[in-house]
């Protein structure tokens, strides 16, 4: 158990909060005085389970082995051996709290007992407050219940819950200590004991005998006087026949009777100290290392340990973090993605069993997807770990290489060279009936080994290489060289029967992503390991690479996602948008730029939540004018972020409906790729930082909405760490001091980094940087280059619509302002809503310009203002504004009409466009608002788009 194997902050014991609220960088818990709320209609969970969807607690890597799955992706894959998928353990956070009339604090108690409820989470450090005010039906006393549970960042075994009570006058009451076996979905029962010092259970994932899990209690108190303490001990018993105890075989409780006095005022506090591990990570002493876990704890006083705990956090903090100064909201959204993936994560320097796991989709609190691994891991999480912390993303690296010989057996079972590693995999890696091996999404296999490419080019680590990189790296491009057929017409590589990332687009041939990963393995990473090793690789690699077919129209200038792909395409997720980055390739900017755009349309707009960081990365690199890289930051984040703790679904909606799926399903949470998407347009958007062989490219930029910039702290290159800021108007690049070497040692004997400038940098060239120093660079503004549209004064202005007018998850306010057609607002109903532009002081205008995108309004009107000063977001009376009208349409005319003829060309639309003279002349205008009325859309229950507003 860790902080990484049990992430059951999220408490079974407790009624979920009503409210609650997260900051940074010092933990703040506000609270609701509502009762909390009931249990409701339970969510269940789709593909591949179709079971209610549950929090528990588990450990990393505790995977099951079962026959089959309810809906597995490929039927006659279910004998090939089974599904892996993740067990829980019993949970370990239970105390219940009984009165002498047998009413009980515990899991399903009445809301109308509950008189105060406050929950939260520290960012900082994992801590979990739960505060309540109990009032049992049939008695006078009212309980103060106060629980604070962690799992120990450092006691990697360790886990601490604190009951710190109070009643307001004498009652009697038992405390119950329980491992309840209710938590160990898809394990069965081992052994369990009450002794003289704690109890224990343990369980063994189905289907796995050779595995175990143990889990030992050992309980302290205090504010107790020596002979209250004596009479408790003695009370003591084994509860786990009590009738408020759960009857699973692996539930076992200890039970003591406490009394409390009319004249007390004191606050009783009760320790649970408990052990938790797995054969998996502790073979040869796996009982007794969660046995002495426990009791040694008991030992050790509670500030003690969670101080160690706390401690080792600020460290990590201190080591590494993204800091948005003075935006909470990016701040606490970047600071709770991090927090969750370290969090589901240890160290790969660890051993076997704790270093070798990789991170699932949900992480450890969920079993969405059968707990399985995901590519997820290896592109969506693994680059920002990788940037800030090294030694969590080399412990995804090391689940690979753990799989890599059942991943060879893989390959040969289907007559390829090299390897296969199946689309999802658990404790095993071989080809089941959710894990496809074949004609499917191949591009897992590159996915893997670019990661790996990756991790060389961040440390440099030779010896790394040869043992561990190269055998994924290599056997990658020996399938691929294997895998693809060359046309005898064309003399082009192609592929066939496949999937994309793009999980709509299945059984295609040549997917754009994957042959662009293809060119990119067998011509560029696998080359240049095999070169540093001096390795000979086989000529046709280099062949394979310049000639392997990626789909293109020519007319378009777009890369299309597969053979026979046409206009009306729709994408459920990132694909060709991957291509640019993260695999580094394009066949010049303009088609990349057309890509974004042709893909932003293409894309449903209820797509997974990392989809939209992607388009801010791109973005961010590719554009000339404007700030969408914003607003795409903000669609990937904003309409997925549940509250009360900040975390990512998997979908806007929660919930996929019959249109794409025949079924009806919920989305993945918590939802650690959306977590991993979003941090990248921080470690490798804002910054453009890409890893290079002999130097660490960077392309910083920053939008106007971040005024205050962006921090990156504690980036890790190839032996050097990096304070990376990037502000409005400069970059600073600073290299630390190495770590116990003194100043001179350290400028004298330090090998030198080069920092390379390049892309569309303003001043692009190599600089060296020797710990101690510090490069300053100008931090590039698309927003300051011009307009799209000339002598528009409304480009990156800020943008404000009325709260109760509310817009389409995704298509916001912003996005009419970001010199961007791709990017759309788009109000919830066609009722009249608005949108005023500041532009930032008064100004001449003449004119309004309005790229509808593909769904005009019905209407439109336009009023000015030239009041200064005033804030309009903090507007509360309108009238204040003094706003003169100086455009109306009533009818607008469609520019663009649809053309049924030429709906399947590939190609980025122009937009219906409205230009509209003001009818006064001679204006000055601060404020610029824009009322839209109706909408020519077939779907008349949300209003009209507006692609870009330009003030002229």
């Amino acid at each position: 158990m860790s902080s990484a194997q049990t992430v059951t902050k999220l408490l079974r014991m407790l009624p979920m909060a009503t409210l609650a609220k997260l900051f940074h960088p010092k933990e703040v818990d506000i609270g609701s005085r509502k009762a909390p709320m009931g249990v409701g209609k339970a969510v269940r969970l789709g593909w591949p389970l179709d079971q209610p969807r549950a929090t528990f607690g588990t450990i990393a890597g505790f995977w099951n082995l079962q026959e089959k799955v309810k809906y597995p992706s490929l039927p006659e894959n279910v004998l090939r051996g089974g599904e892996s998928v993740i067990s829980g353990i019993p949970d370990w956070t239970g105390i219940v709290i009984t009165t002498d009339n047998g009413e009980c604090y515990m899991p399903g108690v009445h809301p109308s007992t509950i008189l105060g409820y406050r929950q939260s989470i520290s960012l900082q450090d994992g801590v979990v407050h739960t505060n309540v005010t109990w009032k049992p039906q049939n008695q006078d006393a009212v309980f103060q219940l106060n629980f604070t549970v962690l799992a120990h960042r450092t006691r990697v075994n360790l886990g601490l819950v604190r009951l710190d009570m109070a009643v307001d006058r004498s009652a009697r009451f038992t405390v119950t200590d329980v491992l309840d076996g209710a938590g160990a979905s898809r394990a069965h029962f081992g052994d369990k004991d009450f002794t003289d010092d704690l109890i224990w259970t343990s369980v063994k994932p189905w289907g796995i005998e050779t595995t175990i899990a143990y889990i030992a209690s050992a309980v302290t108190f205090s504010g107790m006087g020596t002979d209250e303490l004596e009479a408790a001990e003695r009370s003591r018993k084994d509860a786990s026949e009590t009738q408020w105890v759960s009857k699973n075989l692996s539930t076992i409780a200890q039970s003591w009777d406490l009394q409390f006095n009319k004249s007390d005022t004191r606050t009783f506090s009760i320790y649970k100290h408990v052990g938790i591990a797995s054969s998996d990570a502790f073979p040869k002493h796996t009982q007794s290392t969660a046995l002495h876990t426990a009791l040694d704890s008991a030992q050790i006083p509670w500030s003690d340990l969670v101080k160690e705990h706390t401690d080792a956090w600020k460290a990590t903090w201190e080591d590494a973090d993204i800091v948005i100064p003075g935006d909470e909201e990016l701040q606490i959204t970047a600071r709770g993605s991090l927090f969750h993936l370290l969090a589901n994560s240890r160290p790969g320097t660890e051993p076997h069993g704790l270093g070798d796991n990789s991170i699932m989709v949900s992480g450890l609190s969920s079993d969405s997807y059968a707990g399985l691994i995901f590519w997820d891991s290896d592109v969506w999480m693994y680059p920002a770990l990788l940037t800030l912390y090294p030694e969590h993303a080399m412990s995804i690296n090391n689940y690979r290489s753990r799989l890599l010989p059942q991943a060879l057996e893989n390959a040969q079972s289907y007559n390829y060279s090299g390897l296969l590693f199946p689309w999802t995999s658990g404790r095993f890696g071989n080809c089941t009936g959710t894990g496809l091996c074949r004609d499917y999404q191949y591009h897992l296999c590159f996915d893997v080994a670019q990661a790996h490419w990756h991790y060389y080019l961040h440390t440099k680590d030779d010896e790394w290489l040869l043992n561990t990189g190269w055998p994924i790296i290599g056997n990658a491009a020996d399938m691929f060289a294997n895998y693809v057929v060359k046309n005898q017409t064309t003399g082009q590589y192609e592929t066939k029967l496949l999937g994309e990332p793009d999980e709509f687009a299945f059984n295609i041939n040549n997917g754009a992503y994957t042959n662009a990963g293809i060119k990119m393995l067998l011509g560029t990473w696998a080359p240049a390991a095999a070169k540093i090793l001096d390795i000979s690789r086989p000529k046709n690699w280099s062949r394979i690479a310049e000639n392997v077919k990626i789909p293109y129209d020519e007319k378009g200038d777009i890369i299309i996602e597969y053979d026979g792909m046409d206009g009306l395409v729709k994408i459920k997720q990132a694909s060709v948008t991957l291509i640019n980055y993260p695999l580094g390739w394009n066949v010049n900017e303009r088609q990349a730029q057309n890509d974004m755009t042709f893909y932003a349309t293409a894309n449903t707009a209820d797509g997974p939540a990392m989809t939209w960081s992607m388009f801010a990365i791109n973005e961010a690199q590719l554009q000339d004018q404007g700030c969408a890289a914003y607003t795409y930051l903000l669609h990937g984040s904003q309409p997925y972020l549940r509250g009360p703790f900040y975390q990512f679904s998997e979908q806007q909606t929660d919930r996929w409906t019959a249109e794409f799926f025949g079924t009806e399903t919920h989305a993945a949470f918590p939802f650690l790729t959306g977590y991993g998407g979003y941090l990248q347009v921080f470690t490798h958007g804002f910054s453009g930082l890409r890893p290079q062989l002999d130097a660490l490219f960077l392309d910083p930029m920053m939008v106007p909405q971040i005024p205050n910039g962006v921090q990156l702290r504690g980036v890790k290159y190839q032996g050097a760490t990096l304070d990376i800021n990037i502000g409005l108007e400069n970059t600073t690049i600073s290299r630390r001091r190495d770590s116990g070497r003194s100043e001179l040692e350290t400028d004298e004997n330090s090998i030198l980094l080069t920092i390379r400038i390049g892309g569309k940098a303003l001043l692009p060239g190599d600089h060296t940087l020797r710990p101690g120093t510090t490069l300053t660079v100008p931090t590039r503004r698309p927003d300051r280059n011009g307009t799209a549209i000339p002598g528009n004064l409304a480009q990156c202005r800020r943008v404000s619509s009325p709260p109760q007018q509310p817009h389409v998850p995704g298509r916001l306010p912003l996005a009419a302002v970001d010199g961007s057609n791709a990017t759309l607002w788009q109000p919830a109903t066609p009722a009249p809503a608005s949108l005023v532009i500041d532009l930032g002081m008064r100004r001449p205008v003449a004119a309004i310009s309005i790229n509808w995108g593909p769904t005009p309004a019905r209407a439109f009107d336009v009023a000015v203002s030239d009041v200064v000063d005033v804030d309009v977001e903090h507007v509360k009376d309108p009238d204040t504004m003094r706003f003169v009208h100086v455009f109306r349409m009533e009818e607008v005319t469609i520019s663009e009409p649809y053309r049924p003829e030429e709906a399947h060309l590939v190609r980025t639309r122009e937009g219906n466009l409205t230009v509209a003279t003001f009818e006064r002349a001679a204006l000055e205008a601060r404020f610029v608002r824009l009322v839209i009325r109706g909408t020519h859309g077939n779907d008349e229950t949300v209003g009209a788009t507006v692609a870009e507003v330009a003030v002229l």
